[in-house]
């Protein structure tokens, strides 16, 4: 019998850093790489993936780095009410606000307790000299986001930061209105951002969400395509992963059998939400069995713990808001062959007429379920949601899979 294990040192949370960050140096490098061709070249990146993959935990380290390397952030995370142009330049206007004035606080104490402040510098340009290359006829509501950026730039700058880098999450609940008399927020974000890189400004944005965002952005703006650096991550590979399940364990007395280890991996696919679950509950595990020893045995006897909490705290949330109509639609795709979901799979499994299929298919994707790969296809936007459809029908007890 072993003492008490202490903390469990796994993190499965949404946006939470795990003690050990596995298999994304690349990815960092390459965005120390972005920033440091700023202004010249636009520090622009599109950051996507499936759900639990690390994304957030990602945009968080580009922020450090970004904050390292000498320049300002302005964090954001976007929910469906900001959809609106009125609500998108709101939204930002009172993330850029809170930038300032943090800058503005940090430089206050940096004289306060006697800190050598850097050289403040100037952007070189007024906004009276920016307006004159501004787009004619802009709407009211862009310009004042512009200039809300314009101001921002010039503050940070004035405070000795080299620029500001504007960190966005869930993007992809952002997208423009198809109707000519609809709103294009995802319009006026690109089209303010992008006047300012145009002069040379020293600002940069990361834009991150799921898969849908690429489509959303070229369906906006043409020309985005070429603004931005695509960062698509995912799953980790083996070495990475058995990093992410090991390394957290250092300087702990548990240790972790190689089998049990090799086939957590297999398991979740190298998924690192799922990484720190399975591992946090075989914590759990072993405390409870006064053992510190993590076994094939203990993952046997842990495992409908641990599904029962993937399916409560991961999928239940992504459908639980979903009508009825909605769920007829994933319970009858959970029969169908994947990946991909092919749309006529889906019209012979079902009793709903095709168009009412396609209607309900177009609400998944923005309900942020599904995804669109090409004309007919589709695929979930949470990784193994297929096995988690297929728990729900083996479930006979139930009366609804959710």
């Amino acid at each position: 019998m072993s003492p008490p294990l202490g903390k469990n040192p796994y993190r499965p949370g949404v946006g939470t850093k795990p003690l050990y960050l596995a298999g994304r140096d690349q990815s960092l490098r390459r965005f120390r790489s972005v920033v440091r061709a700023a202004p010249e070249q636009p520090a622009n990146i599109r950051l996507t993936g499936l759900r639990g993959v690390g994304k957030t935990v990602l945009l968080g380290e580009f922020r450090v780095v970004a904050q390292e390397m000498g320049w300002a952030t302005a964090f954001l995370e976007f929910q469906p009410g900001h959809n609106t142009d009125d609500g998108v330049s709101a939204a930002l206007m009172a993330a850029l606000k809170a930038a300032r004035e943090e800058i503005s606080r940090v430089e206050r104490l940096k004289s306060a307790v006697g800190g050598a402040a850097r050289k403040a510098g100037t952007l070189g340009i007024g906004w009276g000299e920016f307006q004159m290359t501004y787009e004619p006829g802009a709407s009211t509501t862009r310009e004042d986001l512009s200039r809300a950026l314009f101001e921002t730039v010039e503050s940070v700058v004035s405070h000795g930061k080299d620029g500001l880098m504007l960190l966005l999450d869930e993007v992809q609940v952002i997208r423009d209105e198809n109707r000519a008399s609809g709103q294009h927020p995802l319009s006026l974000l690109i089209a303010a951002v992008s006047s300012l890189q145009k002069a040379e400004l020293p600002i940069g944005m990361v834009l991150c969400g799921l898969p849908t965002l690429t489509g959303n952005l070229l369906r906006a703006r043409s020309y985005t395509e070429r603004m931005f650096r695509g960062e698509e991550i995912g799953s980790l590979g083996p070495d990475d992963a058995k990093d992410a399940l090991i390394r957290p364990l250092a300087g702990s007395t548990v240790v972790a059998e190689p089998e049990v280890v090799a086939r957590v991996i297999e398991e979740v696919e190298g998924y690192p939400y799922f990484l720190q679950l399975w591992g946090a509950e075989l914590w759990d595990a072993a405390d409870t069995a006064e053992v510190d020893q993590l076994t094939e045995r203990l993952l046997d006897a842990a495992r409908p713990e641990i599904y029962r909490r993937l399916d409560l705290d991961f999928y239940d949330p992504r459908v639980a808001t979903l009508t009825p109509a909605e769920q007829d639609v994933l319970l009858a795709s959970a029969d169908c062959a994947y990946p991909p979901l092919v749309v006529a799979d889906l019209n012979a499994a079902i009793s709903k007429t095709p168009a009412n299929v396609n209607v309900l298919l177009g609400r998944l994707v923005d309900s942020g379920v599904l995804y669109r790969i090409r004309k007919g296809q589709y695929e979930y936007t949470a990784p193994k949601f297929r096995d988690f459809l297929l728990r729900r029908v083996s479930d006979t007890s139930q009366t609804s899979i959710f």
